[in-house]
């Protein structure tokens, strides 16, 4: 099959320039794929993008193109407007429902524009899939639509593996340092865990970055971003993953944290919740208090701490891309039947 991965705006170290990047790489052996991107940065993002055959496409591009491919799957809100001309042959992948312009009261002319865009798309392509259950319950609220099937992303189940144990020197979180991750609580909370550091992995503006350290307490250290082996290495090397976002719609670093044989201690709220096993791979906690009092009771019980890592390996498992792009390549074959576009382009 002749499948086009698309991604409007890849240029972060984001989930869903990751699933683009990875169902690349696992479905060209047996099709012809091809990258849409736009806003491509390799320095900002993972540079093996650019290993596969890609295509740029600008802001009008993603209006006006008739694509010539079997498959079309999009992965953000720009890409999606293939659907517009492309519909019957595309898939919108959903990665997040937390853009601006889809939050309650927005008033300005530009985002108003972009929510009815964006309404019309997700109208006109031929299947909807969530990256979560929780994904799917959000576009249900959003979209008055149904997604047509949960297709979870992967990890990287070489990459991210157990070492050797080790003695607990930090707790690790990694994410883009944006609000909607939950930095701001995370930091909040660590300032009465002052008996193992916090090591935080992901990168910001440098104004946002300016603003986390002047409210980090003693014991956060940020790492700046981390991607490939160096990013395993930190996995490894800590005691435990912990993870406070809002509304997280997959959450892919605790996945990678348990590939790693790290139990997590996160939020309960969101993704997450699909992943992690409460009181066997890591802990689901409501309040600060818990938090707290999980992340001391893994940091002080080592044998509590090597099972629930063993069994986070375990779970980890059940989600790795091959899985991913096997469900993906059913949707692909599902969208090829449909009738080809008038021409292409």
């Amino acid at each position: 099959m002749r499948i086009v991965l698309a991604h409007s705006h890849a240029n972060t170290l984001g989930g869903g320039e990751r699933a683009v990047l990875e169902l690349g790489r696992a479905l060209a052996p047996q099709h012809q794929v091809r990258l849409f991107l736009g806003a491509f940065d390799p320095r900002r993002t993972y540079p093996e993008l650019a290993s596969l055959p890609n295509t740029r496409l600008s802001r009008v591009q993603w209006f006006i193109t008739l694509v010539n491919a079997d498959a079309v799957i999009t992965n953000s809100f720009g890409a999606n407007l293939l659907a517009l001309r492309n519909g019957q042959r595309v898939a919108y992948w959903v990665h997040s429902t937390r853009s601006v312009f889809l939050q309650p009261g927005a008033r300005r002319v530009d985002l108003l524009a972009r929510r009815a865009l964006d309404w019309l798309a997700v109208r006109r392509t031929a299947m909807l899939l969530a990256n979560s259950q929780y994904t799917a319950s959000r576009l249900r609220q959003l979209y008055g639509r149904d997604a047509d099937a949960v297709v979870y992303p992967g990890v990287d189940l070489n990459l991210f593996a157990p070492g050797i144990p080790m003695e607990p020197a930090y707790a690790i979180s990694v994410s883009r340092l944006s609000a909607e991750k939950g930095i701001d609580r995370l930091l909040d909370l660590w300032r009465d865990v002052p008996d193992l550091p916090l090591h935080i992995v992901g990168s910001a503006q440098p104004e946002i970055m300016r603003e986390w350290r002047s409210r980090a307490p003693y014991g956060v250290v940020f790492r700046g971003p981390l991607t490939g082996a160096e990013l395993a290495d930190a996995y490894r090397g800590a005691a435990l993953a912990v993870f406070a976002p809002h509304g997280e719609e997959f959450g892919l670093a605790p996945l990678e944290a348990m590939a790693s044989g790290v139990p997590v201690v996160a939020w309960r709220e969101g993704g997450p919740q699909e992943t992690i096993v409460d009181g066997q791979t890591g802990y689901l906690v409501n309040d600060s208090v818990t938090f707290r009092q999980r992340v001391r009771l893994l940091l002080h019980d080592p044998r509590r701490r090597l099972d629930f890592g063993q069994a986070a390996r375990v779970r980890a498992e059940k989600f790795s891309w091959q899985q991913t792009a096997a469900e993906m390549e059913l949707v692909c074959q599902r969208l090829s039947r449909t009738p080809a576009p008038a021409r292409s382009a």
